[in-house]
C-alpha cells in the first residue's frame, strides 16, 4: 500500500510539473505572438516607405558665434528608418535557426530582426516572468545572448541584445516599452500596444487557471 502511496504521488507531482510547462509555453507565446505582431507591422510600414533620405546636415551659426550641426531625424520610423529591407523571424510555429548570414549559433531568441544593408540586428527575448523578478529576468537573458551579439559584432554588425518583460499579471516592463519606442512604436500606437501585451499576458494567466481542473490535462 505504501509503494502504492508513493507511484500516486510521483503520478501528481508528474502531474503539476506537466501542467508548470505548459503553463509557461502558452503564457510566454501568447504575449510573444502580440509582441511579433506589432513589431511585423512596423517592419512592413518602413519597408514600405520611400528610400531613406541622405540629406546632408544642416550648419547654422550660434547666437554670440560657434557652429552646430543640426541632423534631420525622422522619429516616426524609430532605429529601423536607416534602411528598407528588414527581416524578421519569431520562434512561433516552427523551430527558429538563427540568420547564417550574421553568425553560426544554436541558440534560439525569440525574435530577430535584422537589415542586410546596415549590417544591424536586434536579438529580442521575452520572458514572462512575477513581477517580482523582471529585473532578474533582464539581466539573465541580457547575459545568455552577449556571446552571440559579440560573434556578430565580430563579423561586422551592430548587434544589439533586447530582453523585454512582461508580468505574468500584466505588468509592460519598462524593457518593452523602450524597445517599441526605439521601433518607432509611439504616441497612440505605443498606448495600444502596451495594452494588448498586457491582456495578452492576463488572459493566459486566466485560461490556465480555468483549465488546471481540466480532465483532458491529467497524466493517463
Amino acid at each position: 500500500e505504501r509503494e502504492g502511496e508513493r507511484g500516486e504521488r510521483r503520478g501528481e507531482e508528474q502531474e503539476e510539473i506537466i501542467y508548470v510547462v505548459i503553463h509557461v509555453i502558452i503564457w510566454h507565446n501568447q504575449v510573444l505572438q502580440c509582441l511579433a505582431a506589432v513589431l511585423e507591422s512596423r517592419r512592413m510600414s518602413v519597408n514600405a516607405l520611400p528610400p531613406p533620405s541622405r540629406r546632408p546636415a544642416t550648419t547654422f551659426v550660434r547666437e554670440g558665434g560657434g557652429q552646430a550641426t543640426l541632423t534631420t531625424t525622422r522619429p516616426e520610423t524609430g532605429q529601423l528608418g536607416g534602411a528598407r529591407d528588414w527581416k524578421m523571424l519569431a520562434d512561433l510555429g516552427q523551430k527558429l535557426r538563427f540568420p547564417a548570414e550574421i553568425a553560426t549559433s544554436n541558440l534560439r531568441p525569440d525574435l530577430v530582426l535584422w537589415s542586410a544593408s546596415l549590417k544591424q540586428v536586434y536579438i529580442v527575448e521575452l520572458t514572462v516572468p512575477w513581477e517580482s523578478a523582471v529585473e532578474e529576468a533582464y539581466e539573465r537573458k541580457k547575459l545568455r545572448y552577449a556571446d552571440l551579439a559579440a560573434d556578430a559584432q565580430q563579423r561586422g554588425w551592430k548587434a544589439k541584445v533586447c530582453p523585454v518583460e512582461v508580468g505574468c499579471r500584466g505588468f509592460v516592463a519598462t524593457s518593452t516599452s523602450r524597445l517599441l519606442r526605439e521601433m518607432g512604436v509611439r504616441g497612440k500606437a505605443h498606448r495600444q500596444a502596451v495594452k494588448d501585451l498586457s491582456r495578452a499576458a492576463e488572459k493566459g494567466s486566466q485560461w490556465l487557471w480555468i483549465k488546471r481542473k481540466d480532465s483532458a490535462w491529467a497524466v493517463g
